[in-house]
């Protein structure tokens, strides 16, 4: 298992106030089996640590600007954490935060964070560091080329990757129900996306449609490991 994730989600009252919030990372080790499954979980526990949830709602003041600098530096912690301990391996890693409305995301390499509101139309928060997107995004090649590229699973950003490395941080106000799914690219890279918007806005429990996300990969092959996460933000 070359894949990370975890989820934590915490309400507190304080000073008389509730507040709630949720943490959620998704990360995709690489470079074998051994020095893949070190590297995804050295990355998500050292970006957990680092970025302390508790503490983090426990400040006095809490601003966007304030979260987007403490997602960014908790990566940097993990990138930290794979150069020194994971030699010639790597990772991705996705990771978005909720406090009340907010929504606040950091992301390397190509797994993915998507919300999906009321309309069905999946919107895609983050962008893949590969060498087929950005052949994509300089329209040398189409969508469709992409998906069968032999090399749309080469990365140019990655933690564990030392040149050119950025954080990519982003943030939404969340005024309307919706969804969030992180998955790695087991997931996107073998179920169309009308099929996952579809699952993802079942009514059944997240843990039930998580599981049908992942089973759905499975039934198109299952060729990579597959670590999906479901929010429902009402």
């Amino acid at each position: 298992m070359e894949d990370a994730a975890v989820s934590l989600v915490v309400q507190q009252g304080l000073r008389g106030q509730e507040r709630r919030a949720g943490l959620f990372v998704v990360a995709d080790g690489m470079g074998g089996h051994f020095n893949g499954e070190m590297a995804s979980s050295i990355a998500v526990q050292n970006f957990v640590e680092s970025f302390d949830l508790l503490q983090t709602l426990n400040l006095e003041s809490i601003n966007d600007d304030l979260l987007v600098e403490r997602m960014e530096k908790a990566v940097h912690k993990a990138q930290e954490a794979v150069l020194e301990n994971v030699n010639g391996g790597g990772s991705t890693l996705t990771a978005a935060l909720v406090i009340d409305r907010e929504l606040v995301f950091a992301h390397v390499g190509d797994s993915r964070l998507y919300m999906i509101g009321d309309s069905g139309a999946p919107e895609h928060l983050t962008r893949d560091h590969s060498l087929v997107q950005r052949l994509v995004d300089l329209g040398q090649i189409n969508a469709a080329e992409a998906e069968l590229h032999p090399q749309k699973n080469v990365l140019y950003r990655a933690l564990g990757q030392t040149d050119g490395f950025k954080v990519d941080v982003g943030q939404k106000e969340l005024r309307k129900p919706t969804h969030l799914l992180l998955c790695s690219d087991g997931l996107w890279g073998l179920v169309n996306e009308s099929r996952l918007v579809e699952t993802v806005r079942a009514s059944s429990p997240v843990e039930k449609r998580a599981q049908e996300l992942c089973d759905l990969a499975n039934e198109a092959g299952g060729s990579d490991n597959i670590t999906v996460i479901v929010v429902d933000l009402f």
